[in-house]
Order: C-alpha cells, then sequence, then structure tokens
C-alpha cells in the first residue's frame, strides 16, 4: 500500500503542530520516525489513524486523496497503530482481545472456532508460542505486546505503526520482536516505527525522518547517516561526543546500606552506596531491580534483612519514612506513580513539602509559588506557567518535574529506576548533566536501567541483578558489556 502525507499541517490555539509536512512511506519499507519530546511525531501518525483531523493538507493511500479519516475508516484502510500504553484487556482470554470489535461470525453468533484457528494461524506466522486461551495478565510485556500486533494484523492491515514498542522488552524479546517485523516487511506490510533508541533504529529500519518542532527537517536512508548526523537533526546541533560526562563525586561515607535483604522476589541483597556515588543496577527486565527499589523505598515491606540510611536502622515501612530519611523515587512509570497528570506544575513540586510552605495548616500561597519557580528554574522545566497541566508536557520536562519534586524535599538519596525510558536524546542530555550536578552537590544516585551504554556511562559502579539476586558487582574501570550481559544472565 502506498502512502503520502502532503502538506499536513495542525494547529491548536497558538500552537502550529506540524507545519506542511510531507512524506511518503513506500509498500514493505520499515520507517523510523524520529525527534524530541514535542517534535510532531505523535501528531502526525494521529492524522492518519483518525485520531486528530488535519487543519490543511492531504493524505493520498493507494492513489485515493483524503481531507481527513476517520478512525473506523483508517481499519477498512489496513491502517493499525501499537501505542506504549497497551490497549488490551486484562480479565479476558488472549483471543478474545486479539479480535475485540473484530468479531467473526454471522453478526448474531461469532464463530469462536474460527477466531481460534485464526490466532493460532497468526501466532504460528509470528513463530512465537502464546496459548490462545490464556488469560492475557498470565502473559508477559513481550508477549502482551506481540498480542498488540496480532490484534492489528488480524484486521489485514497494511500499514502498521509502532510506537516505542521494545521500551518493556528485554534483548532476548526485543530479537523476538525484530523477528515479527521482518516478517512482515516480506508480506509488504509497511510499518512506521517511532523509537528514542538509536541501536534500533539502526538496525530494523530502511529510512529515518526527522522531525523539529513540527517541520520533517530530515530524510535519509538508514544506511547512508549515523548517530552523529542523526542527533544534530533531531536536536539542531551537534551533541558532545562524551554524552555522559561521568565525573566520580563518590566519597568513602556510607549513606545506605542493606544487609541479607528479602522480600518482593528480592533474595539476601548486599550493598553499599557512597555519599556523591551513582550506583548502577543492571538486570533484564523482570530480574527485581524495580522490586529492589521498592522495598528500599518503603513501597512493598521486606521480609528480613537489614537497611541502614547515614548509619541508623531503617525499617522502610512507609514511603513517608523514605521521604523522612531523605530518599526520593524517580519512578519508571512516571506517569503513574510518579506526577499528578491533571494537576499543574507548582502542585506536582511542592505536593511532597507542603509542610514547609504551610503556617498554621494553611498554605502560604507566594512561598509555595516562590519555590514552584525556583525548582522549575534551575531544572529548566518547560512549561508556559506554573499552572499549566502536567500532562500536557513532554516527557522530559516531566521527569525533570519529578526531581524537582525531590530537591524540594531536599532529599539526599535519589532512586532514578529506567531514568531516560520514553525520553529524547536531547533530554537525555540534560537528565544526565542534572544528575552529574546532583552528585557534585553531595547527593547519592541509585540508578536502575536496561541500556547497559547508559549505566556504563554514568556509573562508579554498577550490580548486577539476575532472578531476584544480585549476581555480581563490577568497578568502572572493568566495565564491559558483555561480562555485564553474561552476569545479568545469571552465567555467573
Amino acid at each position: 500500500m502506498s502512502l503520502s502525507f502532503k502538506n499536513i499541517s495542525k494547529v491548536y490555539p497558538g500552537v502550529v503542530a506540524l507545519n506542511k509536512v510531507s512524506l511518503d512511506i513506500h509498500e514493505g519499507e520499515v520507517l523510523a520516525l524520529m525527534g524530541e519530546n514535542g517534535a510532531g511525531k505523535s501528531t502526525l501518525v494521529k492524522c492518519l489513524t483518525g485520531a486528530n483531523e488535519p487543519s490543511s493538507g492531504e493524505i493520498c493511500i493507494d492513489g485515493n486523496t483524503y481531507k481527513k479519516i476517520a478512525p473506523s475508516q483508517a481499519r477498512q484502510l489496513g491502517i493499525g497503530a501499537v501505542y506504549q500504553e497497551f490497549t488490551v484487556v486484562p480479565g479476558l482470554p488472549v483471543v478474545e482481545n486479539i479480535f475485540m470489535g473484530n468479531l467473526p461470525g454471522n453478526g448474531f453468533l461469532v464463530d469462536k472456532k474460527k477466531m481460534l484457528r485464526d490466532a493460532e494461524e497468526i501466532f504460528r506466522s509470528f513463530k512465537v508460542d502464546i496459548d490462545p486461551n490464556a488469560m492475557l495478565e498470565t502473559l508477559s510485556p513481550a508477549m502482551m505486546q506481540i498480542v498488540e500486533i496480532a490484534k492489528a494484523m488480524s484486521m489485514e492491515t497494511k500499514i502498521l505503526i509502532l510506537d516505542e514498542p521494545t521500551a518493556p522488552l528485554t534483548i532476548r524479546e526485543v530479537d523476538i520482536l525484530f523477528g515479527i517485523i521482518r516478517m512482515l516487511k516480506a508480506r509488504n506490510v509497511s510499518i512506521i516505527y517511532i523509537s528514542h533508541r538509536m541501536e534500533e533504529i539502526f538496525e530494523i529500519s530502511d529510512r529515518i525522518a526527522v522531525m523539529r518542532d513540527g517541520c520533517l527537517v530530515a530524510q535519509m536512508r538508514t544506511e547512508d547517516t549515523n548517530r552523529k548526523e542523526l542527533i544534530k537533526a533531531m536536536i539542531g546541533r551537534e551533541l558532545n561526543d562524551n554524552y555522559y560526562e561521568h565525573h566520580s563525586c563518590a566519597k568513602e561515607t556510607v549513606v545506605l546500606e542493606a544487609s541479607k535483604l528479602r522480600g518482593n522476589g528480592v533474595r539476601d541483597a548486599n550493598f553499599k552506596l557512597h555519599k556523591g556515588e551513582i550506583l548502577g543496577f543492571a538486570g533484564l527486565v523482570g530480574a527485581g531491580r524495580t522490586e529492589l527499589m521498592s522495598l528500599l523505598y518503603g513501597e512493598v515491606r521486606k521480609e528480613s534483612g537489614n537497611l541502614k540510611v547515614n548509619g541508623r536502622d531503617y525499617r522502610a515501612i512507609e514511603p513517608y519514612q523514605a521521604i523522612e530519611r531523605g530518599i526520593g523515587l524517580i519512578p519508571e512509570d512516571r506517569k503513574n506513580k510518579g506526577l499528578l497528570l491533571d494537576k499543574s506544575v507548582l502542585v506536582n513540586i511542592t505536593l511532597a513539602s507542603l509542610k514547609k510552605y504551610c503556617r498554621f495548616g494553611v498554605i502560604q500561597k507566594k512561598k509555595e509559588a516562590q519555590a514552584g519557580q525556583r525548582y522549575a528554574a534551575e531544572l529548566n522545566v518547560k512549561t508556559p506557567t506554573l499552572k499549566q497541566e502536567v500532562q500536557f508536557l513532554s516527557g522530559g520536562n516531566q521527569q525533570k518535574l519529578i526531581i524537582a519534586k525531590w530537591l524540594a524535599v531536599d532529599a539526599d538519596i535519589l532512586i532514578f529506576d529506567e531514568p531516560t525510558r520514553g525520553i529524547d536524546v536531547g533530554a537525555r542530555a540534560e537528565i544526565y548533566k542534572l544528575m552529574n550536578q546532583l552528585v557534585k552537590t553531595g547527593k547519592s544516585i541509585l540508578m536502575v536501567s536496561s541500556d547497559f551504554e547508559e549505566l556504563m556511562g554514568m556509573s562508579d559502579r554498577i550490580i548486577v541483578v539476575s532472578e531476584g539476586r544480585i549476581t555480581g558487582e563490577v568497578p568502572r574501570a572493568q566495565f564491559d558489556k558483555s561480562v555485564l550481559l553474561d552476569m545479568a544472565s545469571g552465567n555467573r
């Protein structure tokens, strides 16, 4: 199926989200759509799926021209999308999730045997072993992702949009997904692939289109470009080759110590965090790293073992105790666990430190606003006003907002769980710079990441977790990706 965007614009009050974007997608190719958060990528694909109506321009599909496309019309045309947030429904079997809204039958009776046969055939073609009768919630995130793709393909999708599809996946699961993508290419399915992960783009895409500030600024064949050129196109400037700019600030003083810590799937964890240190935690998805951080933050009670903060015993029963001890959490799921999306920037910055701005139980609005202004400015949070609802900020600015919240609390130990997931390359550089600034002032950081390059670039030491156990500790001088992967797989 041929697809062309012709001079597509989308204008909101005071904002030009898309500015005369013209782009062709060829049959049977993987087109990587790249750009910083807020560049216009999502707005463009939503014009294709019917979620947005263009202000002007045309979309041409197989020679037919459309000023706008309704969601039902998009499905009829063979346009499908798999978003970062799953749309599958827990509590239903896999097969019902695949054919939801597209049940085979005569209009009165559902042909359940055909549903089952078709689901089995899709999974067979994908070369994955998923039981169509299994309840959805029993599947891993990777398998749920594949169910999402199966759902799209059950509607005879000819153009498939994949939005950050590998965010919840392990390295092995990414290989499975890429195998499915190559199989779909062989069937002449066109794929629009949105991702911030450079290594994936160079492995799986045929061409790259780069957007910036609502405009299409570059197109190139993947084999004809490199990481440096791509970053420059995305952010409009060259980024320092020393992307991470690590400067060790670690001291001998131990600020957090875990001894034989058990609970939440974690088994006998022992480690120490030093003042001014960035301590990385590596492992495959599901290894137990986030579960360990939940114990430290008091989200889940430990079964046994000891914790000490600054030499004093720490029970870690509730998050408020962690906050009182100077521990802050920047969670993996920032939208659901780190922010109040329908509240203002100011509320999100000051919520955890509200006592500071109260007098006799009444919030001193001027004092609160001054604090909000200070921390928003310190972290360069891009927002038109402190009254702006957080849901309208980019991913990078949302992440900086959570950090601002803990700076307002004056937390000394910060847990960064997947700090750059879903964040563009420019915002990543800002987060890394901020982390370095924090440790220079004496803060200490526990950093969980599935990006081994990121861990090696930012950490003083790396602790490797596999199946709930710490399987290794590697000093910076001995960092080696293959060694870390080997430990993460439980081979050491």
